[in-house]
């Protein structure tokens, strides 16, 4: 049998796997980032995740390689990780060759979003397909495009970053900055010393609150919670119209927590984006939840690592 070791490398978790070349995760492993012990102590954590998953290999097996997929900025050419947000004293770290000389494997790097727009182009929805935008919607928004088969790249691995689309002339104000889970926990904050008698009250206040209470609220009818997602499919929806009228493709895959978690606001961000596409065309492509679910990290990183050995 033929596999690959798949590493997701997350702010809070590390994950890594053996995944067959179908994509069958085999076995898997866990533990914490604990990201303020440094980038050496993380690596470590890395290398015995990977000593645990590969300790399941038989003798007649075939590891062909080994693709990890991890936050950005970074260059997946020379493998090289730059002062990731969440993971501070990472500043152009080797992450890549690191692992290939712990490890003895060819290894490939790949941003994480962009990993998972590769999984669900090799392993999910996106199978058959020559032209993908895959979204996530969680603490931020990012993303990763497939064009006539292949991952975008761009200048050092850069492009592909939805999030940063300016949606706001007068402040600047960025997509992610508007859309976000965070950004939606953020006008909940800013909204409920308006509303006193919001189920909202209830369950967080204006310094907790979070998207995953706004989204609870709202199916029990709360009328500030139903304003607040309306107002998030409206912002989604808009974003949505913008990245089919600037690539074009088969689908739309979108996941995150935010949306996995509120089909109903999938729902309502599709119609926001059919009726504000310029070119009825775009009305043809469908926008789908993405399908890999809780494993997208992972078989995004086995993608790259296939992708690099064939």
């Amino acid at each position: 049998m033929d596999y690959v070791i798949a590493v997701d490398i997350g702010g809070t978790q590390l994950r890594a796997a053996l995944v067959t070349l179908t994509g069958e995760l085999v076995v898997s492993e866990r533990t914490a980032t604990l990201v303020h012990e440094g980038a050496e102590a993380v690596l470590g954590r890395v290398l015995k995740l990977i000593e645990l998953v590969r300790a399941v290999v038989l003798p007649n097996d075939r590891l062909l390689g080994l693709g990890i997929g991890a936050p950005g900025p970074l260059d997946p050419v020379t493998g090289m990780i730059y002062s990731p947000p969440n993971m501070p004293g990472w500043d152009a770290f080797p992450l890549r060759d690191r692992v290939a000389t712990a490890t003895g494997l060819p290894v490939t790097l790949g941003n994480d979003a962009n990993a998972a727009a590769l999984g669900e182009w090799r392993f999910g929805r996106g199978q058959g397909l020559r032209h993908l935008v895959y979204l996530t919607v969680s603490t931020g928004i990012g993303g990763g495009v497939i064009v006539d088969g292949q991952l975008l790249l761009g200048r050092l691995g850069a492009a592909g970053e939805p999030g940063f689309l300016i949606v706001d002339h007068a402040t600047g104000a960025i997509w992610e900055d508007l859309a976000s889970g965070t950004a939606l926990g953020r006008e909940a904050a800013k909204q409920m010393p308006h509303y006193p008698d919001s189920a909202l009250h209830t369950l967080a206040t204006p310094t907790t609150v979070t998207a995953a209470e706004v989204s609870l609220a709202a199916q029990q009818g709360d009328r500030l919670a139903r304003q607040l997602m309306e107002r998030e499919a409206r912002l989604l929806g808009m974003g949505f119209a913008s990245m089919l009228h600037l690539f074009s493709p088969e689908i739309l895959l979108v996941g995150g927590s935010v949306i996995l978690h509120n089909p109903a606001l999938l729902e309502a961000a599709r119609e926001v984006a059919y009726a504000n596409v310029r070119v009825p065309l775009y009305r043809e492509v469908p926008i789908l939840a993405a399908s890999l679910g809780d494993h997208v990290g992972l078989l995004g990183a086995a993608a790259l690592a296939l992708q690099c050995i064939e």
